[in-house]
């Protein structure tokens, strides 16, 4: 896969994450109204930040493809910075949801079947819509859509929240609400911590990971050019790559070795899609 054929499926799957959000916020603010249930309502303007933050990722995306004089490298690591901001969105998400049902009013359901079905439809599209766009984040090695998957997730457990209290509520016991509110933020922050976490590394340029180095390094101990390996380095930013070498090559010819090293680059890039550049050093 090309880079721009990268770039449009980013950018058609960030637009389509902003139409998904904006439905289920559509879903649960109506399911909300009709039914009058309040955390159902709540959930559904909650869901118009998820919204904001799905505009934010497919502005990153744009902005990390734009080429700019004073930004040599690119401006890729912008796709981190999104996925570092949907992080502290996600925090917050956790926050709000607990602390309307720990410190908010009890919900009061006029109509149990229409919450119902509000709920289980929220629960059904945020379900299959964050495992299809994660397993696409991996895929195109996208941080930010890799953030917005785990946002959209943090959304389904949104719902579950909401689809116990319902039940509980009903049943007269609004305990349960409030226990399975705990096991959800839980998991709701884990998933914003390891976020945060890849996108602070990535901004301050902690290496690749371990099977990338392996895969550059075999490549050039395949290589009858190469005398000695002295070093790989790489580092992420976005969704690509730039991999450091310091080779020794067995040849007294700069114009030599300049060729040989532009032709192994390409090698490198071949073997891994998402390298966007290898600088090498060569003695």
């Amino acid at each position: 896969m090309t880079r721009e054929q990268i770039y449009k499926e980013k950018k058609q799957i960030a637009i389509f994450s902003i139409i998904v959000n904006l439905t289920l916020s559509l879903i649960k603010i109506i399911g909300g109204k009709l039914s009058g249930s309040a955390a159902l309502t709540a959930d559904g303007i909650h869901s118009l930040s998820d919204l904001a933050a799905s505009f934010s990722v497919l502005t990153g995306i744009v902005i990390a493809n734009k080429k700019a004089k004073d930004f040599p490298m690119g401006l890729y690591k912008v796709e981190n910075l999104v996925a570092l901001i949907s992080a502290f969105a996600i925090f917050f998400a956790g926050y709000e949801i607990a602390k309307d049902v720990f410190f908010g009013e009890p919900m009061k359901i006029h109509n149990l079947p229409i919450a119902l079905i509000a709920i289980v439809l929220t629960v059904i599209i945020t379900y299959f819509y964050s495992r299809w766009e994660k397993k696409k984040a991996i895929e195109l090695n996208s941080p930010s859509l890799l953030a917005d998957a785990e946002h959209v997730k943090s959304d389904f457990f949104t719902a579950l929240v909401v689809l116990v209290g319902v039940i509980g509520q009903y049943m007269g016991y609004p305990i349960i609400e409030k226990i399975a509110v705990a096991i959800v933020v839980y998991f709701i922050f884990h998933s914003g911590w390891e976020i945060l976490v890849d996108a602070i590394k990535v901004l301050l340029d902690a290496s690749v990971e371990k099977e990338t180095i392996d895969k550059v390094r075999e490549i050039l101990d395949k290589e009858d050019m190469i005398e000695k390996i002295n070093d790989i380095k790489g580092r992420n930013a976005g969704s690509f790559k730039f991999i450091y070498l310091d080779i020794d090559v067995k040849t007294d010819s700069i114009k030599e070795a300049h060729a040989y090293v532009h032709k192994l680059e390409d090698k490198i890039k071949e073997a891994i899609p998402e390298v966007e550049k290898v600088i090498t050093h060569y003695e």
